[in-house]
């Protein structure tokens, strides 16, 4: 599941994705996407932090609270380097952090290593 506001790097990642044998679901904003992952649990989340309404911080840790989804592996995918925001992410419940602008490649062989730390 990938929530990404801008619409170019949400093409561009949900492309890479489906290239690489996966398929996503993309929102622009948090607001339906714990209702449609309790329907329809996702083996991954991509979360941008800056997001409109609730930001990606507090999805993460929405996330992590939450009994059917708190056992998903979440990586954030954002343009905020600061090592501060790196340190509050990792805190709030992400597995992983990729500053923008990253390569497809890295991209696609994180959520590969996360999707198989699930299946062992």
């Amino acid at each position: 599941m990938l929530v990404e506001d801008d619409a170019d790097i949400g093409r561009l990642i949900k492309f890479h994705l489906k290239m690489a044998g996966f398929a996503a679901r993309w929102f622009r904003t948090a607001a339906n996407v714990i209702r449609e992952s309790e329907n329809q649990p996702p083996d991954l989340f991509l979360l941008d932090l800056m997001l409109p309404g609730i930001d990606g911080f507090e999805l993460c840790r929405i996330i992590r609270e939450h009994e059917i989804l708190r056992g998903i592996p979440i990586i954030i995918l954002t343009a905020r380097t600061a090592a501060a925001d790196r340190k509050l992410a990792l805190e709030t419940g992400a597995d992983d952090y990729i500053a923008k602008p990253f390569s497809p490649s890295d991209l696609i062989k994180r959520v590969r290593a996360l999707c198989k730390d699930m299946s062992t």
